[in-house]
């Protein structure tokens, strides 16, 4: 085991080199604010407590640095148009649906939109434990900074921050919102009149879609525009971009096409491209296809 003061300089280096506060590295290592300032100031009482935790924390750190990365954001064929229509939600205040398979970049087009427009930019993610109305409230409660804790208020409280405020709603995994729900976000949007933005799988549409029962007419007319994503819109093209910055050659970009014009789609050959950086420790074709056979991907 290091010593104190190895362990107090390798601490501080990291502190310095990710440019974390004193108290996320406490999360880190699992010890309170108190323990590890004590510790730093070489007044801790049990500092062999603390010293194997130091070391499990910098040799992790090490690990993910040199561990293979996923390519940085490209705009692909899907997540463009995620954004373009994201932002013609935003400009024209208006609900709009992007419903698809599963994998293909439909986040990551949110997130870069998100970047993009910091101040604007709401994003919900629903999970299926915050697909009621009082979790939906809480979430956009946490994101426009609303205190009130009765759904109603926040709804009232809600329309008023987001009245003339130039926002664009964003609803991920919005497939396991229900009908109820969505109508719900609807009133927000028509009451607040920002743009609202509907992602996730073929279900959220269908739900909004009804099957042509009058109750729906009021929900399904407020869609202003929807676009249907699939593996198919996939471009060898995509691919390429993607993996631009890795080095690939052709023959190993056609494999990762092929990859993602399965059920697993442009998830799946990040996976399997991560996959085989890390266990071949370079990447070519045939080590792509050695690995999507071993994931039982191909």
């Amino acid at each position: 085991m290091m010593g104190e003061e190895q362990a107090r300089s390798l601490l501080r280096e990291y502190k310095e080199k990710t440019g974390k506060t004193q108290s996320q590295i406490a999360k880190e290592l699992g010890v309170s604010d108190g323990q590890l300032s004590s510790f730093l100031s070489g007044t801790y009482k049990a500092p062999h407590t603390i010293i194997p935790k130091i070391e499990q924390l910098v040799q992790i750190n090490v690990q993910k640095e040199i561990a293979p990365r996923e390519p940085g954001f490209k705009r692909t064929t899907v997540s463009g148009i995620v954004m373009d229509l994201i932002a013609y939600c935003h400009i024209q205040g208006k609900i709009g649906v992007v419903y698809g398979d599963a994998g293909i970049g439909k986040t990551m087009g949110i997130r870069e939109y998100a970047r993009l427009h910091p101040d604007a930019a709401v994003v919900i993610t629903i999970s299926p434990c915050f697909a009621t109305m009082t979790g939906v409230n809480e979430l956009l409660a946490e994101e426009l900074r609303i205190r009130e804790k009765v759904s109603r208020k926040i709804q009232t409280e809600a329309v008023k921050k987001l009245r003339g405020s130039n926002k664009v709603i964003i609803i991920d995994e919005a497939q396991h919102l229900t009908v109820r729900v969505i109508n719900h976000l609807r009133c927000l949007a028509d009451e607040s009149g920002v743009g609202m933005a509907f992602i996730g799988n073929e279900e959220i549409y269908l739900k909004m879609r009804g099957s042509g029962q009058a109750s729906y007419a009021q929900l399904y007319s407020r869609i202003a525009d929807n676009k249907h994503v699939l593996t198919s819109n996939i471009t060898k093209e995509d691919i390429a971009l993607v993996f631009s910055e890795s080095g690939i050659d052709d023959e190993a970009v056609e494999v990762l096409f092929k990859i993602s014009r399965t059920n697993y789609g442009l998830r799946g050959a990040v996976n399997v491209f991560v996959n085989t950086a890390a266990v071949f420790g370079q990447v070519s074709a045939k080590h792509i296809a050695r690995m999507a056979k071993e994931m039982n991907i191909a």
